[in-house]
């Protein structure tokens, strides 16, 4: 358990460095020395919060990560609702972890326990509910989802790319640490989870933003980390940090090439739009790719992701495997729907944008070579 811990820190800590690199230069900000500090900032707490073995260093680390991110938001979001968007995000995580801060106000002895004695403490207590209601609102799960989309669509393309990426995985890395629930508190968390990420799937074939329908996609992605770390096991284990990794490099590359779009065409509307096969060609082979694997096509790390979470579910639910498959039909769909809508149609525009520039094809390469090379390890 302590191996497959650090494992998981390792990971998210590679995936961290590598997408903040990719953060520094894929904006050109405002003040540039004062968005360097902040990314540095969000970089350390976040190195914190992983390699942290206490509990309380845990719990501190995990909520300082928030404030570079709400900056991030306010100071270089596009749009006047960004305020709101930045009000929903903090409400939503700070209330959530109330009941958590109780927790360690009450139990003065998780000072000085490590973070798996303490989860061993409350494995069979209904307050562990409580104590991981921060983790799954963090993922987050359906019903405590709001903030995610304004926070995306407000939010700078660095923004979306860390939220999307890292402060997304800090959820799953705090709910692996879960040594157990007890049967109505799983049964209960894994029906919201499966059914919200069914619903999400839905909303998602609704949306006529091209980045709220990518933010609205992570909530259906994330259903399955949410399952396979509550149901725990040997190959639910491997689909859930899979699950995670790749999710993180291919939405955080979506929302990239997002900002591609609106810089061109400014707009994220649909109806915009619509042909860039023929405007943006190069956009739209790496468009192409990363929604394949985002649909979980083989051989993407999504693809082995999902097969070994239906291998480790197999032996357990039944109806779970049934409720999977639905969940991953309608990804599919939205992944469909998401690339033709952009790619195909009949245009507006009469001329094509030739004008791509080195770092945007370092940037979106960066993101797409990853995804390939996950395949052989």
């Amino acid at each position: 358990m302590l191996e497959f811990h650090l494992g998981w820190g390792i990971i998210l800590l590679t995936l961290s460095s590598g997408v903040f690199f990719l953060m520094i230069i894929s904006l050109k900000p405002n003040w540039p020395l004062t968005y360097s500090v902040i990314l540095l900032s969000l970089l350390i707490f976040l190195w914190l919060t992983f390699t942290a073995q206490s509990f309380i260093g845990f719990y501190i680390f995990f909520e300082c990560s928030l404030i570079p991110t709400v900056i991030l938001i306010l100071g270089w979001g596009y749009q006047p609702e960004r305020l709101p968007a930045s009000y929903y995000f903090l409400f939503y995580t700070l209330l959530s972890s109330l009941p958590l801060l109780f927790v360690i106000v009450t139990h003065t002895s998780i000072y000085s326990s490590s973070i798996l004695q303490f989860w061993d403490d409350f494995s069979d207590s209904m307050i562990f509910l409580l104590v991981i209601l921060p983790f799954l609102v963090k993922l987050p799960i359906y019903f405590t989802h709001i903030w995610l989309p304004s926070a995306h669509v407000e939010a700078p393309v660095t923004g979306s790319m860390v939220l999307a990426a890292i402060l997304l995985k800090l959820g799953g890395y705090g709910l692996y640490l879960v040594q157990g629930l007890n049967m109505y508190s799983e049964t209960a968390v894994m029906s919201i989870c499966m059914l919200g990420g069914i619903y999400s799937c839905l909303i998602c074939l609704r949306q006529s933003d091209v980045k709220s329908l990518i933010a609205y996609s992570s909530v259906a992605h994330m259903s399955f980390v949410i399952l396979a770390t509550l149901m725990s096991g040997y190959y639910l284990n491997i689909s859930s940090i899979l699950m995670m990794v790749s999710h993180g490099i291919c939405s955080s590359g979506l929302f990239y090439l997002s900002y591609m779009f609106y810089t061109r065409i400014w707009s994220r509307s649909f109806l915009l739009t619509r042909s860039t096969i023929s405007l943006l060609p190069y956009l739209c082979f790496w468009w192409l790719g990363l929604s394949f694997f985002n649909m979980g096509l083989p051989p993407s790390a999504n693809f082995f992701s999902e097969m070994y979470f239906f291998i480790g579910v197999f032996s357990l639910d039944w109806l779970m495997v049934a409720l999977s498959g639905i969940l991953c039909f309608f990804s599919s769909c939205y992944c469909v729907y998401l690339y033709s809508s952009t790619s195909h149609g009949e245009s507006l525009y009469i001329s094509s944008w030739l004008d791509y520039s080195l770092r945007e094809y370092l940037i979106s390469s960066a993101h797409f070579i990853p995804l390939l090379g996950i395949i052989f390890l």
